[in-house]
Protein backbone atom coordinates (compact mmCIF):
# COMPACT_ATOMS: atom_id res chain seq x y z
CA UNK A 1 0.00 0.00 0.00
CA UNK A 2 1.18 3.65 -0.67
CA UNK A 3 1.45 5.93 1.89
CA UNK A 4 3.03 8.72 0.81
CA UNK A 5 1.23 11.83 -0.30
CA UNK A 6 2.66 12.74 -3.40
CA UNK A 7 1.71 13.94 -6.67
CA UNK A 8 1.68 10.78 -9.21
CA UNK A 9 1.54 11.48 -13.22
CA UNK A 10 0.69 7.89 -14.37
CA UNK A 11 -0.83 4.73 -13.96
CA UNK A 12 -4.51 4.05 -12.70
CA UNK A 13 -4.63 6.95 -9.56
CA UNK A 14 -3.93 9.34 -12.33
CA UNK A 15 -6.69 8.26 -14.36
CA UNK A 16 -8.78 8.37 -12.08
CA UNK A 17 -8.45 11.82 -10.52
CA UNK A 18 -8.48 13.09 -13.89
CA UNK A 19 -11.71 14.98 -14.53
CA UNK A 20 -14.26 12.81 -17.10
CA UNK A 21 -14.51 16.29 -19.03
CA UNK A 22 -10.54 16.34 -19.50
CA UNK A 23 -10.61 12.44 -20.98
CA UNK A 24 -13.46 12.97 -23.53
CA UNK A 25 -12.35 16.23 -24.63
CA UNK A 26 -8.56 14.36 -25.49
CA UNK A 27 -10.29 11.11 -26.96
CA UNK A 28 -12.56 13.60 -29.09
CA UNK A 29 -9.38 15.99 -30.26
CA UNK A 30 -7.58 12.39 -30.61
CA UNK A 31 -10.98 11.24 -32.82
CA UNK A 32 -11.26 14.86 -34.82
CA UNK A 33 -7.07 14.47 -35.86
CA UNK A 34 -8.16 11.47 -37.81
CA UNK A 35 -10.76 12.92 -40.08
CA UNK A 36 -10.01 13.30 -43.59
CA UNK A 37 -11.95 14.33 -46.92
CA UNK A 38 -11.24 11.70 -49.42
CA UNK A 39 -13.24 13.48 -51.90
CA UNK A 40 -16.27 11.29 -52.37
CA UNK A 41 -19.62 11.09 -50.56
CA UNK A 42 -19.23 8.45 -47.72
CA UNK A 43 -22.26 7.01 -45.12
CA UNK A 44 -22.34 5.63 -41.86
CA UNK A 45 -24.56 2.98 -41.38
CA UNK A 46 -26.34 1.68 -37.86
CA UNK A 47 -27.67 -1.81 -39.46
CA UNK A 48 -26.94 -5.72 -39.43
CA UNK A 49 -24.94 -6.71 -41.71
CA UNK A 50 -27.72 -9.02 -43.99
CA UNK A 51 -30.64 -5.77 -43.95
CA UNK A 52 -27.24 -3.59 -46.21
CA UNK A 53 -27.92 -3.40 -49.50
CA UNK A 54 -25.96 -1.68 -52.19
CA UNK A 55 -22.98 -2.31 -54.24
CA UNK A 56 -19.40 -2.06 -52.78
CA UNK A 57 -16.26 -2.27 -53.77
CA UNK A 58 -14.46 -3.65 -51.10
CA UNK A 59 -16.09 -5.10 -47.48
CA UNK A 60 -14.10 -5.06 -44.43
CA UNK A 61 -15.48 -7.78 -41.78
CA UNK A 62 -14.77 -7.52 -38.29
CA UNK A 63 -16.84 -10.22 -36.23
CA UNK A 64 -16.30 -11.13 -32.50
CA UNK A 65 -14.24 -13.65 -32.12
CA UNK A 66 -15.34 -17.23 -30.48
CA UNK A 67 -12.31 -19.00 -28.66
CA UNK A 68 -11.20 -22.37 -29.07
CA UNK A 69 -12.92 -23.64 -26.27
CA UNK A 70 -16.37 -22.38 -27.98
CA UNK A 71 -16.88 -18.99 -26.00
CA UNK A 72 -18.14 -16.09 -27.72
CA UNK A 73 -18.00 -12.84 -27.03
CA UNK A 74 -21.02 -10.78 -27.40
CA UNK A 75 -20.27 -7.15 -27.89
CA UNK A 76 -23.42 -5.39 -26.85
CA UNK A 77 -22.51 -7.00 -23.24
CA UNK A 78 -19.92 -5.20 -22.91
CA UNK A 79 -20.38 -2.22 -25.62
CA UNK A 80 -24.03 -1.69 -25.30
CA UNK A 81 -23.55 1.82 -23.82
CA UNK A 82 -22.48 2.60 -27.75
CA UNK A 83 -26.08 1.53 -28.50
CA UNK A 84 -27.38 3.78 -25.98
CA UNK A 85 -25.81 7.23 -27.93
CA UNK A 86 -27.04 5.75 -31.55
CA UNK A 87 -30.37 5.02 -30.20
CA UNK A 88 -30.95 7.40 -27.49
CA UNK A 89 -34.40 7.95 -27.97
CA UNK A 90 -35.05 3.99 -27.35
CA UNK A 91 -32.68 3.78 -25.10
CA UNK A 92 -35.35 2.89 -22.23
CA UNK A 93 -36.92 0.47 -23.73
CA UNK A 94 -33.99 -1.20 -24.75
CA UNK A 95 -32.63 -1.86 -21.45
CA UNK A 96 -33.78 -5.10 -19.06
CA UNK A 97 -34.31 -3.38 -15.71
CA UNK A 98 -34.57 -6.51 -14.08
CA UNK A 99 -30.66 -7.63 -14.51
CA UNK A 100 -28.11 -6.53 -12.17
CA UNK A 101 -26.26 -4.37 -14.25
CA UNK A 102 -28.79 -3.09 -16.48
CA UNK A 103 -28.11 -5.53 -19.69
CA UNK A 104 -29.76 -4.64 -23.29
CA UNK A 105 -32.42 -6.82 -24.22
CA UNK A 106 -31.44 -8.76 -27.58
CA UNK A 107 -31.32 -12.33 -28.80
CA UNK A 108 -27.36 -14.48 -28.73
CA UNK A 109 -25.80 -13.10 -32.35
CA UNK A 110 -24.42 -15.58 -34.54
CA UNK A 111 -21.43 -14.46 -34.37
CA UNK A 112 -21.34 -15.63 -30.80
CA UNK A 113 -22.82 -19.11 -31.47
CA UNK A 114 -20.44 -21.92 -32.36
CA UNK A 115 -22.78 -23.89 -33.96
CA UNK A 116 -24.03 -21.14 -36.54
CA UNK A 117 -20.70 -19.51 -37.31
CA UNK A 118 -19.70 -21.20 -40.19
CA UNK A 119 -23.20 -20.91 -41.60
CA UNK A 120 -22.98 -17.20 -40.99
CA UNK A 121 -19.49 -16.85 -42.54
CA UNK A 122 -21.31 -18.79 -45.72
CA UNK A 123 -24.28 -16.24 -45.70
CA UNK A 124 -22.31 -13.38 -45.24
CA UNK A 125 -19.22 -14.24 -47.99
CA UNK A 126 -22.14 -15.28 -50.36
CA UNK A 127 -23.78 -11.64 -50.10
CA UNK A 128 -20.69 -9.77 -50.75
CA UNK A 129 -19.27 -11.45 -53.30
CA UNK A 130 -18.76 -8.84 -55.75
CA UNK A 131 -16.84 -6.98 -53.64
CA UNK A 132 -13.12 -7.67 -52.73
CA UNK A 133 -13.36 -8.96 -49.01
CA UNK A 134 -11.32 -8.35 -45.93
CA UNK A 135 -11.65 -10.40 -42.60
CA UNK A 136 -10.02 -9.95 -39.48
CA UNK A 137 -9.64 -12.67 -37.29
CA UNK A 138 -7.93 -14.57 -34.04
CA UNK A 139 -5.60 -17.83 -35.77
CA UNK A 140 -7.08 -19.63 -32.58
CA UNK A 141 -10.98 -18.91 -32.93
CA UNK A 142 -13.60 -20.41 -33.99
CA UNK A 143 -14.23 -21.31 -37.26
CA UNK A 144 -10.18 -21.40 -37.75
CA UNK A 145 -8.42 -19.79 -40.48
CA UNK A 146 -8.51 -22.58 -42.38
CA UNK A 147 -12.26 -22.94 -42.13
CA UNK A 148 -12.45 -19.15 -42.77
CA UNK A 149 -10.20 -20.02 -46.39
CA UNK A 150 -12.11 -22.67 -47.54
CA UNK A 151 -15.51 -20.86 -46.74
CA UNK A 152 -13.94 -17.84 -48.45
CA UNK A 153 -12.84 -19.59 -51.09
CA UNK A 154 -16.46 -20.88 -52.44
CA UNK A 155 -17.01 -17.07 -53.84
CA UNK A 156 -13.45 -15.65 -54.41
CA UNK A 157 -10.39 -17.56 -56.27
CA UNK A 158 -7.76 -15.58 -54.72
CA UNK A 159 -7.62 -15.68 -50.80
CA UNK A 160 -4.45 -14.56 -49.25
CA UNK A 161 -3.61 -14.51 -45.59
CA UNK A 162 -1.41 -12.42 -43.50
CA UNK A 163 -0.64 -12.70 -40.14
CA UNK A 164 0.61 -10.21 -37.40
CA UNK A 165 0.38 -9.03 -33.97
CA UNK A 166 1.10 -12.15 -31.71
CA UNK A 167 -0.48 -11.26 -28.70
CA UNK A 168 -1.77 -12.55 -24.95
CA UNK A 169 -4.24 -11.75 -22.90
CA UNK A 170 -3.38 -10.71 -19.53
CA UNK A 171 -5.22 -13.64 -17.48
CA UNK A 172 -4.33 -16.16 -20.52
CA UNK A 173 -1.44 -18.62 -21.22
CA UNK A 174 -2.58 -18.77 -25.23
CA UNK A 175 -1.04 -17.45 -27.63
CA UNK A 176 -2.51 -15.86 -30.58
CA UNK A 177 -1.98 -13.81 -33.54
CA UNK A 178 -4.27 -11.28 -35.32
CA UNK A 179 -4.57 -12.87 -39.34
CA UNK A 180 -6.23 -10.84 -42.19
CA UNK A 181 -7.63 -12.70 -45.28
CA UNK A 182 -8.26 -10.90 -48.28
CA UNK A 183 -10.96 -12.29 -51.08
CA UNK A 184 -10.35 -11.67 -54.23
CA UNK A 185 -11.34 -12.19 -57.88
CA UNK A 186 -7.84 -11.39 -59.65
CA UNK A 187 -4.51 -11.13 -58.72
CA UNK A 188 -3.66 -7.74 -56.78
Amino acid sequence: MRTSDVKRSFGNKATWDTPFEEHFLNFVNEANGCIFSNGKENEALNLDVFDIEGDFDLVYIDTPYISKEGVGVDYLEFYHFLEGIVNYQKWKDMIDYRSKHRRIKHSKPVWCDKNKIHTAFNKLFKKFQNAAIVISYRSDGIPSITDLTRILKKYKPIVREARYGSYKYVLSNNNSEECLLVGLDKGG
